[in-house]
């Protein structure tokens, strides 16, 4: 059994607040599913379970999404059960409901029974403290701890009837030898993201790629573009970079792993991305291009060369940069995005699918505003990107 699972179990009944802490890929939000689920079978009225994330895109796309994998592999679900309007699932007189927390209408709403956060560290400690006031049974959290003086931690060591587990990706026992591969790359990689991901313990991430940043919602942009990095273990990535007066604005609109392309082009319609408008995408999936292409989407890849990365990057913080607020996995992201201490020209290669595609899709952008005047397209050495 994962120990995240063996200490719910253990602690739920006991304690208010319990905390899942830990290093990428532990299984922190699969076993506080597994533990859920199987409360609720068991157990006919216990009430209203609510799960959440700073996004209901977030969560849709992460925890929600294994929720009802979890029932169909242990033949649970019925559609009779789930009312895909409310996002709501009733499983044996028990209320499942998921919503972001960005709803103010869902934080400030009725009251629940138990309460799951998933990824607290993206919320605001005043959204928190609303959720709690309205839980009258226990609080669960996960978290990867990216900030080493987060509110959440604060909260842990102030509490006397708080509880805490770290786990790391040694205590999953269904990862395969690839991905675990990957994760011991951060130790030679950065130990910074070693500390955070790999052992699951705070850490402060020195030489960020992008300082320059702000957070603000949304806004209609002047001009736009997209980006997408292809993945599939990895997460697949699109984001609509847009141009916002004299700034850059980048906005999550696709983040999700295990993502065929049907699947993306599925994800792409149900989006509502803009056929008329350019995507900048990752040139190492011709074939998946081209599949976009016949459906229908304006598409082309970036063009690769040794430097092009840094080139990128500089031109990317030549304007300010606008991260908006909703783009949850993009503000993750950008906060553990550094340049390597091994290669100082090269960013550290993980955790870094959406900001590939919020580069490349800044290709777009900022060579339409600046192309005539600040680059001299007569000379066949400069490389326009």
């Amino acid at each position: 059994m994962n120990p995240n699972l063996q200490f719910l179990i253990d602690n739920v009944p006991k304690h208010r607040l319990v905390a899942l802490q830990g290093g990428t890929r532990s299984g922190k939000s699969y076993a506080c599913l597994q533990y859920l689920i199987s409360l609720a079978v068991k157990f006919n009225g216990i009430g209203t379970i609510s799960i959440c994330r700073e996004t209901f895109n977030a969560l849709r796309a992460s925890t929600m999404r294994d929720f009802f994998e979890l029932l169909n592999q242990a033949g649970l679900y019925r559609e009779q059960d789930h009312n895909r309007t409310e996002h709501t699932y009733r499983i044996n007189g028990n209320l499942f409901e998921f919503f972001g927390m960005d709803s103010p209408g869902k934080v400030q709403g009725r009251k629940r029974d138990i309460l799951f956060i998933n990824e607290i560290m993206e919320a605001d400690f005043s959204v928190y403290r609303q959720l709690a006031l309205r839980t009258t049974g226990r609080i669960i959290a996960d978290y990867n701890p990216t900030e080493i003086d987060h509110w959440f931690l604060t909260e842990l060591d102030q509490r006397p009837d708080a509880v805490r587990i770290i786990t790391t990706y040694k205590d999953n026992p269904y990862l395969n030898a690839e991905t675990i591969a990957e994760i011991e790359f951060l130790k030679q990689a950065d130990p910074d993201l070693w500390r955070i991901y790999g052992e699951g313990m705070p850490a402060t991430v020195r030489n960020q790629v992008y300082s320059h940043y702000s957070q603000r919602s949304y806004q209609v942009p002047d001009e736009r573009a997209y980006g997408l990095d292809f993945g599939y273990n990895h997460p697949t990535v699109l984001v609509e970079v847009g141009s916002v007066g004299d700034s850059v604005q980048w906005h999550e609109m696709i983040y999700q792993s295990h993502l065929t392309i049907p699947d993306l082009i599925r994800l792409m319609k149900e989006s509502r991305i803009d056929r008329n408008v350019m995507i900048y995408a990752d040139g190492a999936r011709p074939e998946a291009i081209e599949d976009i292409q016949r459906a229908g989407y304006r598409i082309r890849a970036v063009e690769k060369y040794p430097g092009s990365v840094k080139e990128q990057i500089l031109k990317v913080k030549s304007r300010p940069l606008i991260i908006t607020s909703e783009s949850v996995n993009l503000k993750r992201e950008i906060k553990s995005y550094k340049w390597s201490d091994n290669s100082p020209d090269d960013p550290v290669k993980a955790f870094d699918d959406g900001m590939d595609a919020g580069r490349y899709g800044s290709t777009g952008i900022i060579r339409s505003k600046v192309i005539g005047a600040k680059i001299n397209v007569s000379n066949k050495k400069t490389r326009p990107w």
